[in-house]
C-alpha cells in the first residue's frame, strides 16, 4: 500500500489530471477493500513531489511541476476524502475539493504567473517559427492574446474535469451510481462565486476574476445539465431527453449555468424536502 501511493505521488508529478484520477481510484478500491485508511495511506502521496523538489530544486519550472502534484492532484484528493468522511455526501466532498483546485490555481498564478508566461511564449515562437502564415492571421493573434489571458484557467478546468471523472470512478468501484437529475451540491458553493464579484472592481485583479470565474462555473453547468435532465425525464424517453438535453446545453452553456446557479439556492427540483440530496 505504501508502494502504491509513493507511485502515485510520482504519477501526479507528470499529470496531475491523471494523478488525481488514479488516487481516487485507489481509495474507492481501498475502502471497498476493507484494506487500510486511504485517508492516512494517500498522506504518503507528498512523498515524491516534495523529494522531486529537493532533487531538481535548480532546474527551471521544478518547484511548479511539484506544486502541481502537491496542491493540484494530492491535496483534492486529500480534501475530498475528508469530506467525504466528514459529511458522507459526495457531492459536497466533490465541492469542498473543486475549491480547493480553484484556490490553488489563482495562488498558482500568483508564484508562477511570470514563469508561465515565459513558458507561453517560448511555445508561441516555436509556433510562429514552424507555422509563418497562420501566425500572421488576424484570427490566429486575438485566439493566442485570448489564450495568454486565461492561462490560470487553462490549468484549472482540466484538473476540474479530472475531479469529476474521479469522483464517478470513485462512486462506480464502490457500487454506487450518480443520478444525474437529483444531483444537488451544498448551498454555501455559490458564496464562492459571490466571494470573487468584488475583484472584478480592480483592474489588476481583473484577471483572476476571469479565470476564477470560469472554473468555480464548472459545476453549476454540472447541476444545471441536472436540473434540464430532471424535468426532461417526465416528458420524454431516456433516449430523447439525453439528446434534447444535449442539444440545449451545449446552445445555450452560460443560460444552463446560471439555472444551476439559482437551483444550487432555490432547489427547484425540491430534493432537500424529498431528502434525495447525493
Amino acid at each position: 500500500m505504501n508502494l502504491i501511493a509513493l507511485l502515485l505521488g510520482a504519477v501526479a508529478i507528470f499529470s496531475p489530471v491523471i494523478g488525481l484520477i488514479l488516487m481516487l481510484m485507489y481509495c474507492s478500491l481501498s475502502l471497498r477493500n476493507n484494506s487500510l485508511e486511504p485517508l492516512r495511506i494517500l498522506g504518503l502521496v507528498v512523498a515524491a513531489p516534495i523529494l522531486f523538489a529537493a532533487v531538481y530544486r535548480t532546474q527551471p519550472g521544478s518547484l511548479l511541476v511539484a506544486s502541481d502534484a502537491l496542491g493540484g492532484a494530492s491535496l483534492a484528493a486529500l480534501v475530498f476524502l475528508f469530506s467525504l468522511r466528514r459529511s458522507s455526501r459526495p457531492v459536497a466532498a466533490l465541492a469542498n475539493s473543486a475549491l480547493v483546485i480553484v484556490a490553488y490555481g489563482l495562488l498558482r498564478h500568483l508564484a508562477f504567473g511570470a514563469y508561465l508566461e515565459q513558458t507561453h511564449e517560448q511555445a508561441m515562437n516555436q509556433l510562429a517559427t514552424g507555422f509563418p502564415q497562420l501566425w500572421q492571421a488576424a484570427q490566429t493573434q486575438e485566439s493566442l492574446t485570448l489564450m495568454r489571458y486565461l492561462i490560470p484557467a487553462g490549468w484549472m478546468l482540466p484538473q476540474l474535469g479530472a475531479l469529476l471523472a474521479g469522483t464517478l470512478l470513485f462512486l462506480h468501484l464502490g457500487g454506487v451510481r450518480l443520478s444525474w437529475p437529483k444531483l444537488s451540491f451544498p448551498t454555501y458553493y455559490n458564496l464562492a462565486l459571490l466571494a470573487i464579484l468584488p475583484l472584478y472592481l480592480f483592474p489588476q485583479l481583473r484577471l483572476l476574476f476571469v479565470n476564477a470565474l470560469l472554473a468555480l462555473c464548472v459545476l453549476p453547468l454540472v447541476q444545471g445539465i441536472g436540473v434540464i435532465s430532471h424535468f426532461l425525464s417526465r416528458y420524454a424517453s431516456n433516449i430523447l431527453a439525453m439528446v434534447l438535453a444535449i442539444i440545449l446545453i451545449v446552445l445555450n452553456l452560460v443560460l444552463v449555468t446560471l439555472l444551476g446557479f439559482a437551483d444550487i439556492w432555490l432547489d427547484f427540483r425540491k430534493l432537500k424536502n424529498k431528502g434525495t440530496l447525493a
